[in-house]
C-alpha cells in the first residue's frame, strides 16, 4: 500500500513532525545547543521530503505482450549478446513494458 491509498498516514506524519518541531523549538529556547539545532534541521528536511512527496507520481510503463515485439529486435539482441541474461536485459530496455518471463520466452523459445 502506498501513501495515496492511505492518506491518513501522511497526516499522522505531519502531526508527529509538528509536535516534534514545537518541542524542539522549546528546547532551543531553553538550551540553544548544537544538538537541539541539529534536531530542528533534521525535522525541517524530513518535512520537506513529505511535502514534496505529494507532487511525485510513480508510473510504470504500459504493459505490452510478447506479440508486440518485432522479431527483428529479438534476433538483433540475441546475436549481439553473448549470454541469455544480457539478451533479456537488452530486450526489456528496448521495450520497457515487456515482462521478464515474456522476454525470456522470446529469447529462449525452447524453454
Amino acid at each position: 500500500m502506498n501513501l495515496r491509498e492511505r492518506p491518513w498516514s501522511r497526516y499522522a506524519l505531519v502531526a508527529l513532525l509538528a509536535f516534534l518541531a514545537f518541542s524542539t523549538i522549546s528546547d532551543i529556547v531553553s538550551d540553544p545547543s548544537g544538538w537541539n539545532w541539529s534536531k530542528l534541521v533534521v525535522l525541517a528536511v524530513a518535512s520537506m521530503f513529505i511535502w514534496s512527496g505529494e507532487s511525485r507520481t510513480w508510473t510504470s510503463p504500459e504493459r505490452i505482450g510478447p506479440e508486440s515485439v518485432p522479431s527483428e529486435d529479438v534476433e538483433a539482441v540475441v546475436s549481439e549478446s553473448g549470454r541469455t541474461v544480457y539478451a533479456i536485459k537488452a530486450l526489456r530496455e528496448m521495450h520497457p513494458g515487456l515482462g521478464l518471463l515474456d522476454a525470456k520466452r522470446l529469447v529462449q523459445p525452447e524453454n
